[in-house]
This record gives C-alpha cells, structure tokens and sequence, in this order.
C-alpha cells in the first residue's frame, strides 16, 4: 500500500516556502506609508511690524515642521538621529515636496509682534520615499522616472565657447544637483553628447519638438529640462562694490506625450567684493528657485499623468530671457 504521508509532507513544506517567498517580497518592496495629512506649526517674528513677510515665512516654517513629523513617522528614533546630515536638506526644503496645504489657524500676535500659522499639508508621498532612498536611508525600488537637464550658459566669467558641449554650465550642475538631492534620477550629459548634434540641443532649446524628443529618446529619458541662463556685472565706481545679476528661464518636457509640463523664469541679485562668489552664489540662488518650481510640477505629473499637463507643446516658442 502506498503511503500518503509525504506527499502532505512536502505539500506543507512547499506552502511554507511559497508563503515564505511571497512574505520576504512584499517585505523587500514595501516602502515607508504617508499619512493623508499632516500638521505643522510656523511661528516668526514680525520685523519692522510687517506680518505680510512674516506670515509668509511662517508657512515655510510650518511645511518643515509637517516633514519633520514626516519623517520621524517613518522612522524610529535612532535612524533619525544617525541620519541628520541628510535628513536636514529633505526638511530644508519640505516645500518641494508638497502636494497641498491649507491653514487651520492664522494669527498675528501684536503684542508679541509675531506671526503664527497653523497648516494641514499633504505630500507627495512617492517623492518623499524616493527622497530617503536617495540618500540610502530607507530601501526601495529604483526610481522608474529619469530626467535629463541641459542649460545653455553666457557667463561674463568665462570666455565664449566653439560648442555647446565643450563645457558643463554651473547652472546646469546645480540644478541637477537640486534635482538629485530631492531623488530624482538624473541623466548626465555626457551620456549623450557623442550621439546628440549641437544643432538639435540648440533646437530643443529654442522650442522644437521634434528636437526635444529627439534628446529623450537617445537619452533614455522621460523627461527634458531645457534652458538658458545669462550673467552680466555691474561695478558701483564709489564703493567697488560688485553686482551680478543671474536670469534663468527652463521648461519641463514629458517625452511620452509631449506635454509642457511646466516653464519658469527667474533672477537674482547679489553683491560682493569678489565677483567670481557673487556669480556662484546667484547661479545657486536661482538654480534653487527653479528647482522648487520645476519639483512639484513633475511629482504631480508623475502621479497624475496628463491631468496634471497645462498644454500640449507644438514648436512651442522660444524659452523668454528677461531683460536685464
């Protein structure tokens, strides 16, 4: 007589495993959950009485205090603390990350010439995932979205350049390094500057579509920066003070339906003795401003596809630079 014993046997055996398996994927992929909302408090002084400005940065205040709780929330106490270096640029720029905002309180103290706010926001959750995995604070699957940045750069610092690729443009550079920091994958530029004409990175930035597409495609990305940036020096001849003026204007396009998903011109104005660290720090300034525009445009886009599109791009015109 046959015995029926094994067979049960090692039909339990191979449950358990199955069960097993399954039980260690889900464990492998699961990534930290938002909540829907969270509550942040912003409480600053109000200089010279104006509670305008102070009401204004009292938001700011509160969205890092909402992503500070965060991130505390999906983490225990000691890999917060491990991890401060990081964790502070995530809740520095909290506001990048969020997806809305709206006040539950909002006062001005006269006698304490202050100004407070109290905010329910909400955040991008898969940004902020993406966010701690980029800087290896929490596991997760490989960002699928892959962004590439090219900024044509006239710099009254350097010397005029025979070809768009000779040379990496600062605004470029820290603007993907904004980019990074927020964990967004960036695509280099040199990846593609052997399979790329000059003519076509020059087209794209002018507005052509075809020319764009055709960056995307080569690149292996999904979606394209494309910009430019201008500096020029003015000298106070009493003081010897330097001013450097930055303007910056990039637009985001999605390659898989052509989409404008978002366009931004910006400046800053910095002095300085040493005009060199002026220009530096008014290309961060900018390159940072756009940065905070441009990241919240495609997280809502990544998350709500064409919904979140303003306009569909046909040989859209060239990208403005403001005068100066």
């Amino acid at each position: 007589m046959r015995k029926r014993f094994p067979i049960k046997k090692y039909w339990f055996l191979g449950l358990f495993v199955f069960v097993g398996l399954q039980f260690d994927d889900g464990f492998a992929l699961a990534q930290p959950i938002l909540k829907d909302s969270y509550q942040g408090i912003g409480l600053v002084p109000a200089k010279n009485e104006n509670y305008v400005e102070a009401r204004r940065k009292a938001v700011i205040y509160a969205m890092k205090n909402a992503m500070e709780k965060v991130i505390k929330d999906l983490m225990d106490e000691e890999k917060f603390a491990a991890n401060q270096g990081g964790l502070k640029k995530i809740i520095r720029r909290a506001s990048r990350y969020v997806k809305s905002y709206r006040y539950l309180e909002s006062q001005d103290h006269i006698e304490n010439k202050t100004s407070e706010v109290v905010l329910e926001v909400r955040f991008f959750s898969g940004a902020v995932n993406q966010a701690l995995v980029g800087l290896g604070i929490t596991a997760g699957p490989i960002n699928e979205h892959k962004v590439i940045v090219l900024i044509k750069e006239s710099s009254f610092t350097s010397a005029p350049l025979s070809s768009f690729w000779d040379i990496v443009p600062i605004s470029e550079t820290q603007l993907a390094q904004n980019f990074l920091e927020s964990g967004v994958e960036i695509i280099d530029r040199d990846q593609i500057r052997d399979t790329i004409p000059e003519a076509v990175v020059l087209g794209a930035i002018k507005g052509n579509t075809e020319d764009i597409r055709n960056i995307g495609l080569k690149a292996g990305a999904d979606v394209v920066i494309v910009g430019t940036t201008i500096s020029k020096l003015k000298i106070n001849k009493q003081t010897g003070i330097k001013v450097v003026q930055v303007n910056i204007s990039a637009k985001a396009v999605s390659i898989v339906d052509s989409f404008l998903i978002a366009a931004k011109s910006d400046f800053a104005i910095v002095k300085s003795e040493y005009e060199l660290l002026a220009e530096l720090e008014a290309f961060d300034k900018t390159s940072q401003k756009l940065a905070d525009f441009l990241l919240p445009s495609l997280y809502r886009y990544w998350e709500k596809g064409l919904q979140a599109s303003d306009q569909k791009v046909k040989n859209a015109p060239p990208i403005p630079m403001a005068d100066m």
